[in-house]
């Protein structure tokens, strides 16, 4: 309690300052550690995922009851489709929200929580258990009616995913549970077909090799790899027959051949590298699995980087002699279509890749070097380039220790060419994903972030991450960083632009941005870089109104306080224009307080804005907000 004679400053939740003579004790209460914001599912997946589904029998009734009570909680058998059946319901919903998975802080003692106080208004939230230990779940059950009640008070929605016959959940929890059972697999299969092109009237009849094996029950991943593989059987023939048209005929011919590669891919590795036995064949071998679907003279020519930085010796037979493409590709039983190779059976190409890794691990530092210049061939796409970095950044997170990783992010990095920084980004995307590894890299990526000394090619890997992967995955986590980046880059836009792009995409990100920037702004040590981005950020017509808001305003204050008008000018334009309200005009007016300057120059912009009678407007109102309070009738005043 503090005595008479002493003041409490307080000075956040864990500490006061005593600035009066009394006696003061002291209560202090430790900051709690934070909470783990839910992560924004990828729009793009969630739009592949609704295009592809098909509903299960239960599907209806739990979308009405989802709408209705804003909680549905679905149970089933593993490959039932839970997860893909939640986020679809949550993006079926009316509206444009993005649905978010909701993550379990989980404490030291193991202990798993939920706080409601991380659901936003309008928020669609998927909350995954079923991966999750049963005595966790358990612990959670309890915490679930107060997270509905938050869900409702919200106008928010929450999908519950749980195994199947759940029941440890409180009577009145209970009763938004939904059972789903497996959808029809053939519906499913012919779906997938018909969103790759295919005409699926030629699916009917079913092949009695298609029927059989449906009458299993496969698991529906499995079901996904087979209508794959039957597309690429169906590409690959119709490369070879122009203007072919989809017939039962071919489609049982595709169906018997793609049930044939749905087998583990280790048996075709076995035989690969039991043929593959030259120095030569092996290095073709190796760049086939790492370039799948590349032109087959680009494959040609990474083998002959292997072969290099192997120093393996040339091959002394004269060139005529030599073994040509089509000889190496049927010795690893790989197919030519046009121009490009391709494996018969899936997966064949990631096995290769981890028989590689696991087997020879005295190739990994020498595969590692030549992965840039294996990345820039000429020849190579995009789409292939990222797909192989992609490969080698698999294997290394597999692996390899913290300490070679980050040398590897780093010094491709700071190689700045196109095949370099391709490769660190790919490494550094799987790294702030790892369910294990995730969470130290995204806190490196944080400290790098403020470093001004940045090289500009670890700058723009760093950029381009947060901007793509962690802006889907973990959007607050992304705003944070990327306003550290464009708040410490040295020159140029970058990441400014990677920054603006973000809130524009996401009106959570923008309050949170122009709260950050609300504090900062107003700290004394605030960084000189604040400013210029918030002056972007407003120059942004977009974004413009919405800065018209309380920590927007205080941005503004610190603007007309510590900024020449000829810098902020341009951008408050729009909101003194002769279409803002009265309440915009007034805030604005406020925000300049009793500063002379900021105040002719509010009052010029909108001379310039508009008509003589607006400015007359602007003018009335920053004379009231100067002019003290006039005096009421009944109030008598000195003679």
């Amino acid at each position: 309690m503090t005595q008479a004679g002493a003041t409490r400053t307080d000075v956040g939740a864990a500490s006061f300052v005593h600035t009066g003579t009394g006696d003061n004790n002291f209560f202090v209460e430790f900051t709690p550690p934070p909470r783990k914001p839910p992560r924004r599912l990828a729009r793009e997946e969630l739009y592949f995922h609704m295009r592809r589904f098909v509903r299960p029998a239960a599907a209806n009734a739990a979308y009405d009851i989802l709408a209705r009570d804003r909680l549905i909680v679905l149970t089933g058998p593993d490959g039932s489709g839970r997860r893909t059946t939640g986020r679809v319901l949550l993006g079926e919903l009316p509206g444009k929200e993005v649905p978010f998975e909701l993550v379990p802080d989980v404490a030291e003692n193991g202990h798993h929580s939920l706080d409601p106080e991380l659901i936003q208004p309008g928020n669609r939230l998927l909350l995954d258990l079923t991966a999750t230990e049963e005595t966790a779940r358990r612990g959670m059950a309890e915490q679930l009616p107060e997270l509905w009640e938050q869900v409702r008070e919200l106008a928010a929605y929450l999908v519950i995913l749980l195994p199947d016959a759940e029941r440890e959940l409180p009577h009145y929890v209970a009763s938004q549970v939904h059972h789903l059972a497996h959808p029809d697999r053939a519906a499913l299969l012919r779906r997938r077909l018909r969103c790759a092109g295919m005409d699926t009237r030629a699916c009917s009849p079913v092949p009695e090799s298609l029927a059989t094996y449906l009458t299993t029950g496969p698991p529906l991943r499995d079901v996904a790899r087979l209508a794959h593989s039957v597309i690429r059987l169906r590409d690959r023939h119709r490369h070879g027959v122009h203007g072919i048209t989809d017939t039962p005929e071919l489609f049982a011919e595709w169906c018997a051949k793609a049930l044939s590669t749905l087998t583990d891919p280790q048996a075709v590795v076995d035989s690969i590298v039991e043929q593959a036995t030259k120095a030569h064949e092996r290095a073709f071998c190796y760049a086939s699995a790492l370039l799948e679907g590349a032109r087959t003279d680009t494959v040609h020519a990474a083998a002959r980087v292997l072969m290099t930085a192997t120093s393996t010796p040339a091959d002394p037979k004269p060139l005529l002699e030599r073994d040509g493409t089509h000889h190496l590709l049927r010795t690893i039983g790989a197919d030519r279509v046009g121009d490009r190779h391709t494996f018969a059976q899936q997966e064949v190409a990631e096995a290769l890749c981890r028989h590689l890794w696991s087997d020879r691990p005295d190739l990994r530092g020498v595969l590692l070097d030549c992965t840039p210049q294996l990345l820039a061939l000429p020849a190579l796409g995009a789409e292939e380039s990222e797909a192989a970095a992609g490969r080698v950044a698999e294997l290394m997170t597999g692996t390899e220790p913290d300490t070679v990783l980050r040398q590897r992010v780093e010094g491709w990095a700071e190689q700045g060419t196109e095949g370099s920084l391709t490769a660190a980004s790919a490494l550094l995307d799987r790294l702030v994903q790892h369910p294990r590894l995730g969470t130290a890299w995204r806190r490196w990526i944080y400290d790098r972030a403020g470093v001004q000394t940045l090289t500009p090619g670890l700058r723009r890997v760093l950029t381009g991450v947060c901007a793509t992967t962690m802006a889907t995955r973990y959007p607050r986590s992304a705003l944070i960083r990327l306003h550290r980046l464009a708040a410490s880059e040295p020159e140029g836009q970058e990441a400014t632009g990677a920054l603006l792009t973000h809130v524009r995409e996401d009106g959570q990100a923008l309050h949170h941005l122009l709260h950050r920037l609300s504090r900062r702004l107003g700290a004394p040590d605030r960084h000189p870089r604040d400013l210029g981005i918030f002056l972007a950020l407003a120059a942004d017509r977009d974004l413009l109104a919405r800065t018209v808001t309380a920590d927007g305003l205080s941005c503004w204050r610190s603007v007309f306080r510590t900024a020449e008008p000829e810098r902020w000018r341009t951008a408050a334009a729009p909101l003194l224009g002769p279409g803002a309200d009265g309440e915009t005009l007034r805030s604005l007016i406020a925000a300049a307080g009793r500063d002379h300057p900021a105040l002719n120059a509010l009052y010029l912009t909108a001379v310039e804005a508009g008509p003589p009678a607006h400015a007359d407007r602007v003018l009335r109102l920053i004379c009231e907000a100067r002019s003290p309070r006039p005096p009421s009738s009944k109030e008598e005043t000195a003679p």
